[in-house]
């Protein structure tokens, strides 16, 4: 019985990005295995895993601090080596910018 390698993986594209938020950082991934897609939490604290090396780092927000050396407080998002956003409010826009992110990530 031969089975279909596509007929399991998950659509590549923005709307199969699992978002993870642990509260100061927040991650999307993308997972192409369903099975592992159920739960990204663990994938996150386990990237590094070989198991893992389907999956892809689409984007991240992390909130800094002035107490605690940074040059502002406040939210980045980080999409790749070269695409950061300015420093960001709050957290509401950040998760804007986040999926605005995510969308350009699949656009290219």
């Amino acid at each position: 019985m031969a089975t279909d390698s596509k007929a399991k993986r998950t659509p590549y594209d923005a709307n199969h990005v699992a978002i993870v938020d642990e509260g100061h950082t927040i991650t999307a991934l993308y997972i192409p295995d369903p099975e592992l897609a159920k739960d990204p939490r663990r994938i996150v604290k386990d990237i590094a895993n070989r198991q893992y090396a389907n999956v892809e780092l689409v984007a991240t927000a992390r909130r800094f601090y002035k107490k605690d050396g940074a040059s502002f407080s406040g939210w980045i998002v980080d999409s790749g080596p070269y695409s950061y956003s300015d420093p960001i409010a709050n957290k509401r826009e950040a998760i804007a910018s986040l999926r605005h992110h995510i969308r350009e990530y699949f656009q290219h």
